[in-house]
């Protein structure tokens, strides 16, 4: 199976919060009489999912909307799935979004709901090992040409500004799995892509040697955000529940803002267990990083598509980045 519904695996993922069913799908009883969205996600069901969290519950009290949220076996499982019909909607960084896909299927971007700080975590061995001259290994969920070169270029760029250079081939990147904290203490010199307000929080909760590589410290325009993805020439009673989940998550995220602790008891709620000192400071960060309103947005991502294509990685060309951010009606 491409998307699983896990429920009780034994994954060290689960210490980063207060759910003992950390990835997966949240245990909610569907309401068989209105439409239904199966949302593919991007990694483990985490703090930044808080505003589908909530367009969840509350779509269902309404009666307007069941919602399956589904965690991934691999980060690219969720596009699959879309393209063959298995989910109505994906959640990926923009970067994903970007990237050629080998499946013949016609995205539409339908608007970031999360945007935050990312890049390497990198422990200071690793940096004082390039500094002088060295090689590091740095442990991702995926390793490709497109992904591996965005790692290396901020690692290079960020040591350049140090007045340090560095060459590519000194950096290599290998699949460890979605883990990155968990990579670093089995002995990883590095992790990417990491997000600041999770990675970054557990790392200092945790007080590990390392430090955060931000992606503008080495230059690259910033792609870690969640972008809610379709298929453009999905139904009409797709397109509609599809329209009403935007219509949750515009309402989700002021209302998530504007109550942390209802925030922190809604994630908590979702594995029902206490929050632990971790939880409270990764939802606390999660909750100034949340995007509105949800909708298609080129030029948040054109420097992004534009620096990948300088780089020669392989994009969409430019009649389809339009595309996918263009509006669609119907």
């Amino acid at each position: 199976m491409l998307l699983r519904n896990i429920r009780n695996v034994h994954d060290t993922r689960k210490k980063l919060t207060c759910s003992p069913i950390y990835f997966g799908v949240i245990p909610m009883q569907q309401n068989t009489t209105s439409p239904s969205l199966r949302i593919a996600l991007e990694w483990y069901l985490n703090p930044d999912h808080l505003p589908l969290i909530h367009a969840q519950e509350k779509a269902r009290a309404d009666g307007t909307l069941s919602i399956e949220l589904i965690a991934p076996d691999d980060h690219y499982d969720g596009f699959e799935a879309l393209a063959k019909g298995d989910v109505q909607a994906v959640v990926n960084e923009p970067l994903h979004l970007l990237e050629k896909h080998g499946n013949a299927i016609d995205l539409q971007s339908l608007g970031t709901f999360f945007h935050t700080d990312g890049g390497v975590l990198i422990t200071h061995d690793a940096q004082a090992r390039l500094k002088s001259g060295g090689s590091i290994r740095v442990a991702s969920p995926v390793s490709n040409p497109v992904t591996d070169g965005l790692c290396r270029n901020i690692l290079t760029g960020w040591m350049r500004k140090q007045s340090i250079v560095v060459n590519p081939e000194q950096i290599s990147v290998y699949e460890a799995g979605f883990d990155h904290v968990e990579n670093l203490s089995k002995g990883a010199d590095a992790a990417w892509l990491a997000f600041a307000n999770i990675e970054g929080v557990h790392a200092q909760q945790l007080g590990l040697p390392v430090d955060m590589c931000r992606t503008s410290d080495g230059d690259v325009p910033g792609f870690s955000a969640l972008e809610l993805i379709a298929d453009r020439n999905a139904s009409a009673n797709v397109k509609h529940a599809l329209a009403t989940l935007i219509t949750y998550l515009n309402n989700a995220v002021p209302a998530l803002q504007a109550d942390p602790k209802a925030a922190l008891d809604l994630w908590c709620r979702a594995g029902n267990a206490e929050p632990t000192p971790l939880t409270v400071a990764m939802v606390n960060d999660t909750l100034t990083r949340f995007v509105v309103p949800v909708r298609p947005d080129a030029e948040r991502w054109r420097p992004v598509w534009t620096y990948m294509r300088e780089q020669g990685s392989d994009v969409v060309d430019a009649a389809t980045f339009d595309r996918i951010f263009a509006v669609a009606h119907g």
